[in-house]
C-alpha cells in the first residue's frame, strides 16, 4: 500500500482537479471516505459498503477496527478490479479517552489485519487542560506504530474553542500525523466553514514552520454534493461521509443528476 506521503500528494493533486472542474466525478470520488461506523454494524453492511466502494471508485472505506480483517478479506476477493478501496480504520472512537497504549496496541493491531489508513480520535480532556506536549507524545506514538501508512488525527472540533482547534491541530501536526479531521460523526455537530478555515491557517503556519504540508479532512454532516464541493473548496482534501453513493451519483433531492 502507498506510503503516507504517496497518499497526500494523490489528494492534493485530486483536489486541484475538482477545484479546476467541480463536475470531475472521478476526482471528487477519490477524496471519499465511505464511513459505516454504526453499533449495530453486520456483515452484510460490511461486504455491501466494499461492493459500493469499488463500484464508485471511492478513496476509502471507514469502518471499526475490528472489523478490518473481514473488510481485507472481502476486498482481497475483488482483487481483479481496477481499483480497490483503502481500509481506513478508527481508533480510540469516539471519544478519544483511551490510553496511549491502548491506542498503539488497537492500531498494530489494526495494521497486521490489513489497515491502510488510520483516523484517531484525540484525548480531548488533555486539550482542555492545555497539555500540548502529551498530544504531540502521543501522536508521535501512534504515528511510529502505524507503518508509515496514513494518519489522521480526529479533533472533535464541535466540543472545542477556536484557540483549543488551533493548538491541538498544531500540536497533532508537531506529532507527525498526515491529515487533520474535524469530527467523529457523533458529536454534537460536523465540520463548519470555520473549523476548516482554522485548518487551514494550522497547514499554513506549519507548513511555514517546518515546510511540510498537512491534509484536511472534512467529516460529519456532510451529504450531498453542495457540501462535499463546498469543503473542498475551502481546503479539504478528504471527505469523510456516510453518504458517499449520494455524492458520487451526483443527485439532488428531487432525483436529478448534476453531473
Amino acid at each position: 500500500m502507498q506510503p503516507a506521503h504517496t497518499s497526500l500528494n494523490a489528494d492534493f493533486e485530486n483536489r486541484e482537479n475538482i477545484l479546476q472542474t467541480p463536475a470531475d466525478r472521478a476526482s471528487l470520488v477519490s477524496l471519499i471516505d465511505q464511513t459505516l461506523l454504526k453499533p449495530d454494524l453486520q456483515e452484510i453492511h460490511l461486504r455491501q459498503l466494499v461492493d459500493e466502494a469499488i463500484q464508485y471508485k471511492f478513496r476509502a472505506i471507514c469502518i471499526p477496527s475490528s472489523s478490518v480483517h473481514s473488510a481485507f478479506a472481502t476486498r482481497a476477493l475483488n482483487q481483479s478490479q481496477q481499483s480497490v478501496p483503502n481500509i481506513c480504520t478508527v481508533i480510540g472512537f469516539p471519544l478519544g479517552h483511551t490510553h496511549t497504549v491502548a491506542k498503539v496496541a488497537e492500531t498494530r493491531a489494526a495494521l497486521e489485519d490489513g489497515a491502510d489508513e488510520f483516523d484517531f480520535v484525540q484525548n480531548i480532556s488533555w486539550v482542555k487542560d492545555g497539555h500540548w506536549g502529551k498530544l504531540t507524545q502521543e501522536c508521535g506514538e501512534i504515528v511510529a506504530s502505524a507503518g508509515q501508512r496514513l494518519v489522521k488525527v480526529i479533533l472533535e472540533t464541535s466540543v472545542l474553542s477556536d484557540e483549543e482547534i488551533y493548538n491541538s491541530a498544531l500540536a497533532a501536526a508537531h506529532g507527525g500525523v498526515h491529515v487533520l479531521k474535524t469530527s467523529t460523526g457523533f458529536g454534537g455537530r460536523g465540520a463548519t466553514r470555520n473549523d476548516i478555515a482554522i485548518l487551514n491557517q494550522v497547514v499554513a503556519d506549519f507548513s511555514k514552520q517546518k515546510g511540510i504540508r498537512l491534509g484536511i479532512k472534512a467529516s460529519g454532516g456532510v451529504r450531498s454534493l453542495t457540501d462535499a464541493l463546498t469543503f473542498i473548496q475551502l481546503g479539504a482534501t478528504r471527505i469523510g461521509t456516510s453518504s458517499g453513493v449520494i455524492l458520487a451519483t451526483g443527485l439532488t433531492a428531487d432525483g436529478a443528476s448534476t453531473y
